[in-house]
């Protein structure tokens, strides 16, 4: 949920958020955020809030830009993610996010894959720079939910949830508490299901990646905090 920018302008004029750090089978340590974020796969890119420090990595060419429909809203047709190169010189690989003022953590222990349709997940939280970190499922929708709408709806490509992010959340992870599993980032908004949220499929990523091969293939997880 970390905050990147793609300028060293401070303060940042709008950025994104990670959504997870590993290695990929090269050893390089590589960020994944949203692929609507990416601007030109060749730029330098900060840490919000810390330009003062230097870039923290580069863009890649390894990005998928999603996909929209005509009012904008996100589709399943394409997926969205972006690799970053990270340098190491400079950060550190951590499954775990910064604590939020209540001392909630989103931690990612394992790349999360759920079959698809009305599933119940239990707690799970997503993290983002803007927000912080938001759990459900909320005892106020649980209450309301006379019609059994379940936590998530999977799609092919996609989830769909109840925890909505804001504007510069992008990319940030999705998380099952009770398991640790990385279940998708943030990418926006789909007003056909009550769970509105859309959130890219994080087990998608991993086979893209694998499937293109270079940069980000065969993506891992650090395990460090």
């Amino acid at each position: 949920g970390d905050g990147i920018t793609f300028t060293s302008a401070d303060p940042a004029p709008g950025w994104c958020s990670v959504g997870a750090v590993g290695h990929d089978r090269e050893g390089r340590l590589v960020a994944v955020t949203a692929g609507h974020c990416w601007q030109n796969g060749a730029g330098e890119v900060w840490k919000v809030g810390e330009q003062g420090h230097g870039p923290i990595g580069t863009e890649t060419s390894v990005y998928s830009p999603g996909s929209v429909d005509p009012l904008g809203v996100p589709t399943d047709a394409v997926p969205d993610y972006a690799v970053i190169l990270l340098d190491e010189t400079r950060v550190r690989g951590s499954n775990t996010s910064a604590p939020d003022a209540d001392g909630e953590v989103v931690a990612l222990e394992s790349i999360g894959s759920l079959p698809d349709g009305d599933q119940d997940i239990g707690r799970h939280c997503a993290a983002g720079h803007t927000t912080g970190i938001a759990c459900g499922p909320l005892p106020l929708v649980d209450a309301l939910d006379v019609a059994g709408t379940r936590d998530v709806l999977v799609n092919p490509s996609s989830l769909n949830s109840w925890l909505v992010m804001q504007q510069g959340d992008s990319g940030g992870p999705l998380v099952r508490t009770d398991t640790g599993e990385w279940l998708g980032l943030a990418v926006g908004y789909r007003p056909d299901d009550v769970r509105f949220a859309v959130y890219q499929r994080a087990d998608r990523i991993v086979e893209d990646l694998d499937a293109r091969g270079g940069i980000g293939a065969g993506f891992t997880l650090v395990c460090t905090p």
